[in-house]
């Protein structure tokens, strides 16, 4: 049974959880951060919700505007 409307979230991000040649230690820690962010939202609330709120898929610039929002939510 597949599914025709499938669209890959997570193609637009690095979940290796190697470091790059190219990448500094901070970069990697803080892009595994973010990665470890990601698929523990994804699992508390689900595919359908990633897929209304990240209709072309998961980037790192559309999560830091979410981690962004939640901390201006926080402080107000």
């Amino acid at each position: 049974m597949s599914n025709k409307n499938f669209t890959p979230l997570f193609s637009n991000l690095n979940l290796n959880p190697a470091r790059e040649e190219n990448e500094t230690y901070k970069e990697y820690v803080i892009r595994r951060n973010k990665c470890n962010f990601i698929l523990k939202k994804y699992k508390q609330v689900g595919r359908e919700v990633f897929e209304s709120v990240f209709p072309e898929g998961v980037t790192m610039e559309a999560i830091d505007g979410v981690i962004n929002d939640i901390k201006e939510a926080k402080e107000a």
